[in-house]
């Protein structure tokens, strides 16, 4: 099922388990792309019972949730385990949504390592590597929400250094 909020104390409420996956749904109703791809949502939200499906409707014009989260295309989809967002995916993608939830309700509902863990050297396991991932979570979710022009003009300095130093 797919709650409807507006607010962040109603996203506090569903972000309480560290644990657990929420999927908000940033949408409006004079968007079709958005109504294109609610099937999709809708059945992922019946699939996936022990994630928490949510939609914010933006028909009205902007709320707290997407000034918070910085929304600006429409639909958007934001990833929460335990209140921080994982992952982020812009536009009507089903495949990639599909793919993002099976991959992170999996690691978010798991659970199955809270221990200490060990490195190869045999000592306990650091916060370090905690923070790379987050890290590289960020800097892939900044890569996905670069503008595609923008891109293409890395990739064509990218080639041009490359080549000119050929």
């Amino acid at each position: 099922m797919v709650a409807e909020i507006s607010t962040t104390a109603q996203l506090k409420e569903l972000t309480t388990d560290a644990n657990k996956l929420t999927v908000i749904d940033f949408t409006a109703s004079w968007c079709p792309p958005c109504q294109a791809i609610k099937p999709v949502f809708e059945g992922l939200a019946n699939d996936n019972a022990h994630v928490n499906f949510v939609k914010v409707d933006l028909s009205e014009g902007s709320n707290e949730l997407a000034s918070l989260y910085s929304v600006t295309a429409m639909p958007t989809f934001i990833f929460l385990v335990g209140g921080e967002e994982v992952h982020r995916i812009r536009g009507a993608n089903p495949a990639g949504l599909k793919s993002a939830v099976a991959q992170h309700a999996k690691s978010a509902s798991s659970g199955a390592f809270s221990g200490q863990g060990r490195t190869l050297s045999g000592k306990g396991g650091s916060s370090s590597s905690a923070s790379t991932y987050n890290v590289s979570n960020s800097l892939s979710a900044a890569w996905s929400n670069t503008n595609p022009q923008a891109k293409v003009l890395i990739a064509l300095c990218a080639a041009y250094v490359f080549f000119w130093l050929i």
